[in-house]
């Protein structure tokens, strides 16, 4: 493996606020050769702190991630009411499984693009018609994938179109309008990236609802079909959209599929968090109960809402840990640590804020998720822990050290499924629980681990270079 080079990472997590902190728009570079000057950067830093517009950019992009994150939510509780609780159980459990897929459906696209758009501003056409054509190819695999697998594991309890279609919509219809989010975001247009994701939430809120109106419980089949045609039709809106001012552009299969072998670098890693994230709930689905699955999934639903705020921060901060990263793990480092103050001092009291009111759980989702109550508690500290890996998980990619980040991901999150086959049965979602928390604190100490031992290694005072970016 290579120590260091120019990172690439996730879509999106992260960010930072020292000497490359988060400056001014993405296409605008980082640092002139006014900043190889002795002392220069400490001066730049300090104005760059109290210029940089972090907090406004990450309040802007809050405002479209909120609408998307409370459309989310406001599905998932009116589904939660609406289906059996049986059915709804296998719903999370067909979600969970697409959620664990996803990240190879689009090959690393949202991070190829914020890649290539640092390297070449003026062909971003040409990176996301590129971007497009990964995650079609790759997204439909995925949903074949996804249909035979859901096959193997629920067998008659769940029909192959309604596969498909879940699959689908969230494979390929949602991997195409994330690529031209990403390639919007990078251009600058924070507030239009973080609205377009929301639209189709909206739209998807806006068909449940239509159903509930429409009397009788939602089945799986009915909000499987819907849901995909309104994928599709929100993803050919955006698409069109986002292709406007860019002229037209043949793709390159050979090209393209170069891209790909780096992307599936990024993807790897995004897979492994899916499974350390979500594999829990497809396990809960088929060696528990439907029902403890149900609680499992709404507990962990409103712990992810509440961490939008930090999401919304790391959107805006995480393609800076490309520039940042072509000086080494040390202004790396610098990022995060900048930033790691900021998401604490909103995780610590969030997470103490949701222990206090998950007694209004059974309120929201109905009686049947009194348990959740417990269930919400215990997953609460998640937030913290996320803080931590997720910072330095980015510094790392930021780094050009892709590759140490994976190999932690895929080592937690095989340790994630043996402790879930060990714990699920004994316990319920409460074995769940204990197999997350203890996971997210072993990924939070191997990756900044190993960010430290990247630091302690790199060479202070030598000049930047280009560096090979790490391979699995």
């Amino acid at each position: 493996m290579h120590r260091t080079g120019p990172g690439r990472g996730r879509w999106p997590v992260g960010g930072g606020v020292d000497v490359t902190a988060v400056p001014g728009d993405a296409a605008r570079p980082i640092a002139d050769a006014r900043t190889d000057r002795p002392g220069h950067g400490r001066r730049m830093s300090f104005r760059a702190r109290r210029g940089d517009g972090f907090l406004r950019k990450s309040g802007t992009f809050f405002t479209g991630t909120l609408l998307r994150t409370l459309a989310q939510g406001a599905l998932f509780v009116l589904l939660a009411r609406e289906m059996p609780i049986n059915t709804y159980g296998l719903f999370v459990g067909v979600t969970a499984l697409v959620a664990v897929v996803s990240p190879f459906a689009s090959a690393g696209t949202p991070s190829l693009i914020m890649q290539n758009y640092a390297d070449a501003p003026g062909d971003w056409p040409r990176h996301l018609v590129r971007g497009m054509f990964l995650s079609t190819v790759f997204g439909s695999g995925a949903t074949v994938l996804v249909a035979a697998a859901g096959l193997a594991i629920w067998g008659a309890d769940v029909g192959l179109v309604d596969l498909l279609c879940l699959a689908f919509a969230d494979l390929v219809a949602w991997r195409l309008i994330e690529a031209v989010a990403a390639s919007i975001q990078v251009r600058g247009r924070i507030l239009l990236a973080a609205l377009i994701p929301a639209l189709l939430h909206v739209c998807r809120l806006a068909g449940a609802v239509v159903l509930t109106v429409a009397g009788g419980p939602i089945t799986l089949h009915d909000w499987a079909v819907t849901s995909v045609v309104l994928s599709v039709v929100v993803c050919l809106t955006v698409i069109l959209g986002g292709l406007r001012g860019g002229g037209r552009h043949v793709i390159s299969v050979r090209g393209s599929l170069r891209q790909a072998r780096t992307g599936m670098l990024f993807a790897v890693g995004l897979s492994a968090q899916s499974v350390y994230n979500d594999v829990d709930k497809v396990m809960l689905s088929r060696l528990g109960t439907p029902e403890s699955a149900a609680i499992y999934a709404a507990a962990y639903r409103v712990v992810d809402l509440a961490y939008t705020p930090a999401r919304s921060m790391s959107a805006i901060a995480y393609p800076r840990f490309f520039e940042a990263g072509r000086n080494g793990p040390r202004a790396a480092l610098r990022m995060a640590r900048g930033l790691l103050p900021r998401f604490l001092a909103f995780s610590v009291p969030v997470s103490l804020l949701l222990v206090a009111f998950s007694w209004m759980m059974p309120l929201v989702f109905g009686a049947d998720f009194e348990a959740a109550v417990p269930a919400v508690q215990g997953l609460s500290a998640l937030l913290v822990l996320k803080s931590l890996h997720y910072l330095a998980a980015d510094a790392l990619s930021g780094a050009r050290m892709q590759g140490r980040r994976t190999i932690c991901q895929i080592g937690v999150g095989v340790l994630n499924v043996l402790l879930n086959l060990w714990l699920i049965p004994a316990y319920g979602w409460q074995g769940a629980i204990y197999s997350s928390l203890a996971c997210d604190a072993l990924l939070a100490v191997l990756l900044w681990g190993c960010l430290a031992v990247a630091v302690r290694r790199d060479t202070a005072g030598t000049p930047p270079a280009p560096r090979p970016r790490e391979r699995v």
